[in-house]
């Protein structure tokens, strides 16, 4: 259980950490070991956009009233997990002192869904020549790299079955022909099309050939990148936003390793700070899109998301963000990160 509490007076920051290292999506705050609220990843996307202060006490960020369940009533938690469209429900004795947490995950049979369904479009970006992983891609693509038994990208595209998209578009390139007879290849219960670029076009380039073709919200991927989360929530917090486009990002704790000296101009030291940590919300590479942006993207040229984001925001279009924790995302864009993706798969 230590793990995943912390004593009520801690910072946010503090918190925020543990939650992350747990990877658990829960952190239970206690006074004098008794329950006294959860903090979950929800909370912490919420203060992020916010823009909370990751100084202030975590009591600022929990639950005070959370629900719990006693010893033994392991058949109520699933009941009120399933109600509730909750992720874990803490189990406490009866002075609410925390004994356990119980997991969805844990309880639900193969049979039953975890996540709510949503039958929404998914464009994956399969076209890149992968070249952070050279030289393996000499030989393979990279949506064809296998981690484990399967290969990335079928491990992309069941990451948003399991959430009830069934139709995928995938904009190829490098290597194509072998993507392709790979994958007619495989039984499928999706349905895939592919599009192919005739150069390269940049990370977001090649959308432009599904213009007038999707018609409806639609999810973009990089074709390296699995997230552990719901997609049905993201697709919820888009439309309540009313984003054209809703970038999720990863809060990632970056701590420098040196003593940091601030100076004034005449070179005078105005602050020093011993290995100083700040926190950064990365760009995961998963986007939820409005058929409308399609329009923003030229034809025939090499154009970034980065460039899309941009000109939206000089137009006064609305672009967000969906933020979640760091071990909800897995990146197997360079060899190292490659490899801890391969053991993550191996030790479930």
């Amino acid at each position: 259980m230590e793990k995943i509490c912390v004593e009520e007076g801690v910072s946010i920051s503090e918190g925020i950490k543990k939650l992350d290292r747990s990877g658990k999506k829960i952190l239970l705050v206690t006074k004098n070991q008794k329950l006294t609220g959860i903090i979950t990843d929800g909370d912490v996307r919420r203060w992020v956009l916010r823009k909370g202060s990751f100084e202030e006490n975590v009591n600022k960020l929990m639950h005070d009233r959370p629900q719990v369940v006693k010893k033994g009533e392991l058949d109520q938690a699933k009941r009120m997990m399933l109600d509730l469209r909750l992720e874990a429900i803490p189990v406490v004795d009866e002075n609410n002192i925390p004994l356990d947490v119980v997991f969805l995950r844990d309880l639900v049979t193969s049979g039953q869904r975890r996540y709510e369904q949503v039958d929404v479009p998914v464009i994956i970006m399969a076209g890149g020549r992968g070249t952070r992983l050279y030289p393996y891609t000499n030989i393979l693509p990279k949506p064809l790299m296998p981690i484990g038994s399967v290969t990335i990208l079928e491990r992309v595209i069941d990451s948003f079955q399991k959430n009830g998209c069934r139709q995928f578009w995938l904009i190829l390139n490098y290597k194509k022909n072998l993507i392709k007879a790979y994958l007619d290849e495989t039984q499928k219960t999706y349905q895939v099309q592919y599009v192919e670029e005739k150069d390269f076009w940049g990370t977001c380039g090649g959308i432009r050939l599904v213009q007038g073709k999707i018609k409806d919200t639609f999810f973009v991927s990089n074709c390296d990148v699995l997230l552990d989360i719901d997609y049905a929530d993201l697709l919820r917090h888009h439309q309540m936003n009313q984003n054209e486009i809703t970038v999720v990002t990863s809060l990632k704790h970056i701590q420098i390793p040196y003593g940091v000296i601030e100076l004034e101009k005449g070179g005078e030291i105005r602050n020093l700070s011993e290995k100083p940590s700040f926190n950064y919300n990365m760009n995961t590479g998963i986007y939820v899109m409005e058929p409308s942006v399609i329009d923003d993207i030229p034809s025939n040229q090499i154009f970034h998301m980065t460039d899309l984001m941009n000109r939206l925001l000089e137009k006064k279009r609305k672009v967000g963000a969906y933020p979640i924790m760091e071990k909800c995302w897995q990146d197997m864009g360079e060899p190292g990160e490659m490899r801890k993706m391969i053991d993550h798969f191996q030790e479930i």
